[in-house]
């Protein structure tokens, strides 16, 4: 005789109404028809399986899992926990390797994100008091080299060998970080972007002209990803990006 009310049932399995439902629906518990006032009442067997449920969900078994014990040829539990403890030693294995190299990179300095002398590099600039949304840009534009031009990369290296080649050069960077930020709040025509192009490119004409690259070297997919990219700059800050590429691919004399 079904007795229980679905919250009777959760209590005495030591669950919840919403797992129960979840079972149901899972096809784990029977769904009970209704009484005559339009509730479903469980009886001693969705409480046995519920009961069941939980404490096998408490040991760490999934549902599917789970569903292979309660069919009419159950499967053996030792077996079900020795898979278990099998996918467990696993996981206990990977957790320990992602710990370790946590801790190796929380004693470093290195960035997980770009490693080697690139990441260096960009550290570098926030040790020297570059803009943090402008570093915040810099390392997506590295990022994305790396992932859409790699063969870009040791070009890329080079001009931040020569940014620090120089003490200059690495003042420069700051002043110029700090210039390019105040453009957010320019409109697009605003004559600072033609200023701040003349002085970055007096002031850096060959780092400019690595970090750009000649013309004829199309990069195919990059260009259209390099203007998708440009185009979540403030109006301002987009213009003085365009500019800039356009003049230093035609390398004009200085």
């Amino acid at each position: 005789m079904s007795v229980l009310t679905i919250g009777e049932l959760a209590r005495l399995a030591g669950t919840t109404v919403r797992a129960v439902r979840h079972y149901t629906a899972e096809g784990l518990v029977e769904e009970p028809p209704r009484d005559a006032s339009g509730y479903r009442r469980y009886g001693t067997q969705a409480l046995i399986t519920v009961s069941r449920i939980r404490r096998l969900r408490d040991l760490g078994l999934s549902l599917e899992q789970i569903r292979g014990l309660l069919g009419e040829k159950p499967r053996s539990l030792d077996d079900a926990l020795s898979t278990l403890d099998d996918e467990l030693a696993e996981q206990e294995q990977r957790i320990s390797a992602q710990r370790k190299r946590i801790a190796e990179l929380r004693a470093s300095t290195q960035d997980p994100e770009i490693p080697g002398e690139l990441g260096e590099m960009l550290r570098r600039l926030e040790a020297a008091g570059v803009d943090q949304q402008l570093l915040r840009r810099e390392k997506e534009a590295v990022l994305l080299i790396i992932v859409t031009a790699p063969e870009s990369v040791d070009r890329l290296t080079e001009a931040y060998r020569t940014l620090w080649s120089e003490p200059g050069h690495q003042v420069a960077m700051v002043e110029f970080s700090q210039s390019f930020q105040s453009l957010a709040d320019e409109p697009e025509d605003s004559p600072e972007v033609e200023r701040l192009v003349e002085k970055l490119l007096a002031g850096n004409p060959r780092l400019a002209e690595m970090a750009q690259g000649d013309p004829q070297e199309s990069t195919g997919p990059m260009d259209a990803l390099f203007l998708d990219y440009v185009d979540s700059f403030a109006p301002a800050q987009r213009r003085f990006m365009h500019v800039i590429a356009e003049r230093v691919s035609r390398k004009e004399p200085r």
